[in-house]
């Protein structure tokens, strides 16, 4: 049975080799069979992807419609965060490189499958991480990591949005070295300081089993999962990478992990890159972490249906 509500269609039409674009078209093609009012605010450049996410969500909160998102987890973290704390209920049809926010929530990863639950599907409170002034749906991380994206980033550009590039980039990256950062974390009312080239703050429970870190199973309570990269070389990071693609990361001493509700990280700078869910962002420290309870309604399975 298909939604009563209008569908507020929210794509990247030039992203993904042409993907979103024809993706839209059969969403389209599909709610004009069955009846639903549908409207696409499509953007053809990335620059424009900000008012067109505004512009959805303002007329859906005006028309009690749901908002349905045709991208990747980076697309979908902007949406998120200008949907929570509200009651606009998100849809996904994931066309990203890894798509953890779907696979998390047991969305399908098939086009007509994510279409199907996009149309007949409820919401659920879903949990966000949250910086500062900014959400992420799986993970924020700085240091090395935002030096990996960047250059994702450019290697995509010129070779295509692919795991294979992602991965390939990465190696390379992590065989220039790094500089350390000098951090003072703060977490249930203990302060240390630590000297690392990279931190990852998690709220994505399968990403972290995915690699076998074995704060997975306490992010569900829920907690934030925080892994503090020890300072390496570039070949040792290289190894962590290696063991990290095989699922080998349980035991590795170069890490520190744990689970917390909230942390503050103050690096030795006023200024820090902040890579959420893929996406860079320049963020004034001290970097507050904390959880958003409740903070986006999904249209997703529920956690006892969810495969």
């Amino acid at each position: 049975m298909s939604i009563k509500e209008t569908l507020h269609i929210l794509a990247n039409i030039r992203s993904g080799q042409g993907v979103a674009e024809r993706v839209a078209r059969r969403v389209l093609e599909r709610c004009r069979a069955e009846g639903v009012r549908a409207v696409l605010h499509a953007s053809r450049h990335r620059r424009e992807m900000r008012g067109s996410i505004m512009r959805a969500c303002t007329e859906a909160r005006a028309d009690g419609g749901r908002v349905l998102v045709i991208g990747g987890d980076g697309t979908i973290r902007s949406v998120s965060e200008v949907l929570c704390g509200t009651e606009i209920p998100l849809a996904v049809i994931p066309t990203g490189t890894f798509n953890f926010f779907a696979r998390n929530l047991g969305i399908p990863l098939e086009v007509d499958a994510a279409l199907e639950l996009a149309l007949s599907g409820n919401p659920r409170a879903v949990n966000l991480g949250r910086v500062n002034d900014h959400v992420f749906n799986n993970n924020a991380s700085f240091g090395l990591y935002a030096r990996m994206i960047k250059a994702r980033e450019e290697h995509s550009r010129r070779f295509g949005r692919h795991r294979v590039v992602a991965i390939l980039s990465t190696l390379f990256t992590l065989l220039k070295g790094y500089r350390a950062l000098y951090l003072t974390l703060e977490t249930d009312g203990h302060t240390r300081t630590v000297q690392s080239p990279m931190v990852f703050v998690g709220i994505n429970s399968l990403q972290m089993r995915g690699v076998n870190l074995d704060i997975g199973h306490c992010m569900k309570e829920p907690n934030l999962g925080v892994v503090v990269m020890k300072p390496s070389s570039g070949w040792g990071l290289l190894r962590l990478c290696i063991r990290g693609l095989a699922r080998r990361l349980s035991d590795e001493e170069s890490l520190e992990h744990f689970c917390t509700q909230k942390i503050e990280i103050r690096p030795n700078r006023k200024h820090i890159t902040v890579v959420l869910d893929g996406e860079r962002q320049r963020i004034v420290t001290p970097l507050r972490f904390d959880i958003v309870i409740g903070g986006l309604q999904v249209i997703a399975p529920s956690p006892e249906d969810a495969p």
